[in-house]
């Protein structure tokens, strides 16, 4: 019974351990609207030129236009999948 005690914890280590990390990631993004004119962008977009979110929405607020958030999420498992969305400018939160 000793000798399977062992055995037993080190499957169930390598059993946790096989199991993929999965992620909520979100892409901020956002659309601004004045009168008939409306712009959107996500982060990383060249539309920011180089901004975050925030700051574009804030700046466009300051010109009358009313803004809101339309953040882009995805639900991955994996590292690769991960890194993947990271370099395209979303955050990832393990679930």
């Amino acid at each position: 019974m000793r000798n399977l005690l062992p055995a037993l914890l080190l499957a169930l280590i390598v059993a946790l351990g096989s199991c993929e990390k999965c992620y909520d990631c979100t892409k901020k993004c956002g659309t601004c609207t004045n009168g008939n004119t409306t712009v959107a962008g996500c982060q990383g977009d060249t539309v920011l030129k180089g901004f975050s979110v925030e700051a574009w929405k804030a700046y466009y607020e300051s010109q009358g236009y009313t803004c809101e958030y339309n953040n882009t999420t995805q639900n991955v498992c994996g590292k690769e999948n991960k890194e993947e969305l990271s370099s395209n400018h979303y955050e990832c939160l393990t679930e």
